[in-house]
């Protein structure tokens, strides 16, 4: 009989505290309460730094906007140029571009959760263990949490400042100042991965290595380190895509 007595609720503080008690109880606990009470936290504080942020979203996309609409001004009819406005009025409002931000937000966190929980399940299995794939993505929604604190995190700077955070991570060493020349930057999109929650994500997964395989510590780091390099790569595809597109229309 398992002495890992915990509880949902205070395993929502385990993390932060008590990483490797709260992990191992995830582990051996896969009950519905212990799967979506990390995802109902992660989805609270995706939309909490969404609304906060849509209206200067919206000012920013607007302002774009504009900017194009006004360039193409010359070669638009006065009926196609009040539509473009209409369209322009609907598309960067800030309820349209909060919803959008919510469910695209949604969905890529569900595509993230189950990649890298295969990711863990297959690390794990190299490690000669049987756990389960369920476990796994388990696993992976609650070292998210650090995720799910960065979004308050921004969410008051966003209050306090009255501005949208441009560089993320570390990428303002690397940054240009021009959105789209950083956009298609590597490095740029790499840097902006990294930061403390990252590191704090990183550590969680070792522990969770560490108590689901008990493999040595040597496995454990290359495990982890092996999951960070595959998972970075996936998280530039974005950048990747920028750069194919950029060199197409040069070329």
């Amino acid at each position: 009989m398992s002495e890992n007595k915990m509880g949902v609720w205070r395993a929502l503080l385990g993390w932060i505290d008590q990483p490797r008690k709260t992990l191992r109880y995830v582990i051996e606990n896969p009950s519905w309460s212990v799967r979506l009470a990390p995802v109902l936290v992660v989805l609270v504080s995706l939309i909490i730094v969404t609304v906060v942020s849509a209206p200067l979203l919206s000012e920013v996309s607007r302002q774009q906007a504009e900017g194009q609409i006004e360039a193409q001004m010359g070669s638009l009819s006065g009926e196609q140029a009040d539509q473009a406005r209409r369209s322009l009025d609907t598309f960067t409002s800030p309820l349209f571009l909060g919803v959008t931000a919510i469910a695209l937000g949604t969905l890529g966190l569900v595509f993230a959760w189950f990649f890298r929980g295969a990711l863990l399940f297959f690390i794990s299995y190299l490690f000669g263990t049987d756990n389960r794939y369920t476990q796994m993505v388990t696993v992976v929604v609650w070292t998210w949490l650090p995720f799910a604190l960065r979004d308050v995190v921004q969410a008051v700077y966003v209050v306090v400042n009255g501005q949208l955070v441009v560089n993320r991570g570390f990428s303002f060493l690397v940054a240009s100042g021009d959105q789209v020349q950083d956009a298609g930057n590597l490095m740029y999109g790499l840097l902006s991965q990294v930061d403390v929650f990252l590191v704090w994500h990183l550590a969680l997964v070792a522990i969770a290595l560490m108590v689901s395989t008990r493999s040595t510590r040597a496995k454990i780091a290359l495990g982890t380190v092996s999951y960070w390099a595959v998972t970075a790569v996936v998280g530039l595809a974005p950048t990747l895509l920028a750069t194919l597109v950029g060199r197409s229309l040069v070329g």
